[in-house]
């Protein structure tokens, strides 16, 4: 048993290691300061302010209003477990501890992005060719863009957009997306994973809805539009055997959720993923 006890320190120390080398591709996308009340988060959002006027005729200063709203995220538990026979265990070519720690940490990862599509996928606001497919061009970049402008999103370098591949293999053709004339910090040189453009973030991934159809989603939002939350106390990682049955077992565990805070400061396009590259 003691040595079980060793084995248990030194896989969730390796846990910790590989989630932060494993980050979610969108949770740094999102607001995820808030409060924690049991099972739920609550994120504050700040209403548009008041316009500043003038002192009143009775020589007093008006009052501001308080515009400040509350929107509620729970937190669920989400699990990954895997069983392996103490043969494959100790007879692989290969270390399947460490392999039943990765697919835990890929599993955990995986469901935060896909906790964020769902919520971006709500929103109500979509280009012009809303419904039905069509492939990316500077247009829809522009369309997408300007959307958030005349909604008053602040242009404040906190604006996301992720392309399934297709898009972003089609956008890459867009001379005004890569041309140094209008690009300048050279992602291309620097092998990041995110690539600014008009002060949009912009990246690709591959598990936005519907992707490889006609009508796959690209979204544009900004960071205060959507929330996530994770209670990072309640990350679990345990290992154990059974003896009678001769395998090892590894859990990871997460309690997490997300939420679309302001449904006007994210936009979707509807992509033709079956449209042909240049």
């Amino acid at each position: 048993m003691a040595d079980n006890t060793v084995m248990q320190t030194l896989y969730s120390k390796e846990w910790v290691s590989a989630y932060e080398q494993k980050q979610s591709w969108l949770r740094n996308c999102c607001q995820i300061e808030g409060e924690v009340a049991g099972d739920n988060f609550i994120f504050i959002i700040e209403g548009v302010a008041d316009e500043a006027r003038e002192r009143g005729a009775n020589g007093n200063i008006p009052y501001a209003s308080d515009d400040q709203a509350s929107a509620t995220c729970a937190l669920k538990e989400y699990h990954h477990l895997v069983r392996k026979n103490h043969f494959r265990v100790y007879a692989s070519s290969v270390p399947q501890r460490t392999s039943m720690q990765n697919r835990g940490v890929v599993a955990v990862n995986y469901k935060t992005d896909q906790l964020i599509i769902d919520q971006l996928e709500t929103t109500t606001y979509q280009t012009s060719n809303a419904g039905t497919g069509a492939a990316m061009t500077l247009k829809f970049l522009l369309e997408m863009r300007t959307i958030l402008d005349e909604n008053n999103v602040p242009d404040d370098g906190e604006r996301y957009c992720t392309l399934t591949p297709r898009a972003m293999s089609q956008a890459l053709d867009v001379n005004q997306f890569t041309s140094f004339d209008f690009v300048t910090d050279k992602p291309y040189m620097k092998n990041v994973q995110w690539r600014e453009w008009q002060g949009i973030k912009f990246a690709m991934h591959p598990n936005l809805p519907g992707k490889g159809t006609s009508t796959a989603s690209c979204f544009m939002w900004h960071k205060a539009a959507i929330g996530h939350a994770m209670n990072m106390g309640a990350i679990q990682t345990k290992i154990g055997e059974n003896d009678e049955q001769d395998y090892s077992w590894a859990r990871a565990s997460s309690y997490q959720g997300s939420k679309a805070l302001q449904l006007s400061g994210i936009v979707e396009m509807v992509h033709d993923d079956t449209a042909a590259l240049g």
